[in-house]
């Protein structure tokens, strides 16, 4: 009987991309699919599951094509081990008596924040969701019940397949040895499906819808009323174009260092206004970057991405306050409390209002732009901090009465 309770976390997912001809291409155009937010469905799970913690990728497949092998070439880029196998011998070849496997079907998008906490089980188990009508999709278990598409199995399920037909669905043989093993059921929500973030995927529609359900999710995940209400609808229109080129998409990913370099620039060359204004269009692309790609600023390659961004912002900041007055410190010490003020108010527990003025880096660029144009670089810093500190004083008060009320 297959063991169903051990601590060691899954390394090691399954994935499938049989029955799909195997391939990332579209078969019509020859062009590389960008089904799912700019990447094909399966380099979109792959990704996804990078950034739950597993590193290793089997991916079931009928035939090895280019498409494939390259895409294999670029998770290695990012320090990902991705193999191809076409029975359940050759996954026994990648698997260890001691390993734990996330299973994951074919057609299936499942948000982070569900794979997050379905790996933090100690226990295998067969998610499953009931067996309505509505979830047709889903591959059936019983009358009342439904496979929900992600497993954790261990390596006796995994054993059972040793002498598996080659013309025969890992997956599916898969689930009938995990049943046959009595690895436990565990039901899931149907909230999951109604909210989308359990979907299988089976045509164009359904990939239209998540492409938007991805990308309203990803705009609103950005705080501050600029980001919301000005980059928010250009964002809406501009992000899908982007997803039809891979080119662009590389572009997005580090047009904001860029710019941010050419702010420094600016304003070591005493074009504070110029400076200023590609600050505020450095923010902008950055919050196009983290549309686009849904890279999260907690991983590796991309938090340094986002901390040379501000590095080289608040540089540009410094540098602008120190060529306009090099004789003194007044235009320094503005520079310094307003990126320190920035900073700290991150850490700090506000109102909804406040943190919609506070923590949007566009908004105090563009009262930078105003400033600077009207009464200069260093006047302008220090109207910003006035600004700054009056709403942290207004949110605190707001809190405190708040807080004599609920008494």
């Amino acid at each position: 009987m297959a063991s169903v309770r051990t601590p060691i976390f899954p390394t090691i997912a399954l994935l499938s991309v049989a029955g799909d001809n195997g391939s990332e291409q579209d078969a019509v155009t020859g062009a590389v699919r960008s089904d799912l937010a700019g990447l094909s469905l399966i380099e979109y799970q792959i990704m996804t599951l990078a950034r739950a913690g597993i590193q290793r990728f089997l991916i079931e497949v009928e035939n090895v094509d280019g498409s494939l092998t390259a895409l294999a070439d670029r998770c290695r880029l990012r320090k990902l081990t991705v193999d191809f196998v076409r029975t359940g011998a050759d996954i026994l070849r990648y698997v260890d008596a001691d390993d734990r496997i996330w299973v994951q079907s074919g057609q299936l998008y499942v948000q982070l924040g569900l794979i997050e906490t379905l790996l933090k089980s100690s226990e295998n188990f067969i998610a499953t969701i009931d067996g309505r009508d509505e979830n047709g999709a889903f591959e059936r278990v019983d009358i009342n019940t439904r496979w929900a598409g992600v497993s954790i199995v261990g390596y006796d399920a995994i054993a059972m397949l040793r002498d598996l037909p080659e013309d025969w669905s890992i997956l599916s043989s898969l689930l009938r040895q995990a049943l046959l093993a009595k690895v436990p059921f565990r039901p899931l929500s149907q909230q999951h499906v109604h909210n989308g973030t359990l979907t299988v995927l089976t045509g164009a529609q359904d990939f239209s819808e998540l492409n938007r359900q991805i990308l309203r999710r990803r705009v609103a995940s950005r705080a501050g009323y600029i980001e919301a209400y000005v980059f928010g609808p250009i964002l809406a229109r501009l992000v899908p174009l982007i997803w039809q080129s891979p080119t662009a998409v590389t572009v997005t990913k580090f047009a904001s260092p860029v710019i941010a370099s050419a702010a420094v620039a600016l304003g070591l060359g005493n074009h504070a206004i110029a400076a200023s204004v590609a600050a505020f269009l450095s923010i902008a692309a950055n919050a196009l970057r983290l549309a686009a790609t849904d890279d999260a600023d907690g991983s590796d390659h991309i938090q340094s991405l986002s901390v040379v961004t501000w590095t080289l912002i608040i540089l540009a900041i410094f540098g602008s306050a120190y060529v306009t007055t090099p004789d003194q410190n007044n235009g320094l010490f503005a520079a310094f409390a307003v990126a320190s003020i920035g900073y700290l108010t991150h850490r700090m527990a506000m109102p909804d209002w406040a943190k919609q003025l506070l923590h949007s880096p566009a908004a105090l660029a563009f009262l930078a732009i105003i400033g600077t144009a009207t009464v200069g670089i260093i006047s302008a810093l220090q109207w910003i901090m006035v600004f700054q500190l009056s709403v942290l004083i207004i949110a605190n008060k707001t809190r405190d009465a708040e807080g004599k009320k609920s008494i």
